[in-house]
């Protein structure tokens, strides 16, 4: 199975695919909403709907950052 047709990543190959720390992803597995899962003491993140997550978050906080004129 290819990496790209996963459907749960680990922690690890999610860094991997955003840029983001490990750190950063498993304190955002304790967000409510974000789609991760834990089987036994691994964290697994559905990729899809993870990706949504963030773009969806990203959204928001631009909508909410103050304008600056130059």
């Amino acid at each position: 199975m290819a990496e790209t047709s996963k459907i749960l990543l680990s922690v690890q190959e999610f860094s991997k695919i955003t840029g983001l720390g490990e750190k950063s992803i498993r304190r955002l597995s304790h967000v409510r909403g974000f789609p991760a899962i834990r089987i036994g003491h691994r964290i697994m993140i559905h990729k899809q709907s993870a990706e949504d997550w963030l773009a969806d978050y990203a959204a928001h906080q631009d909508a909410c950052l103050p304008s600056i004129e130059i």
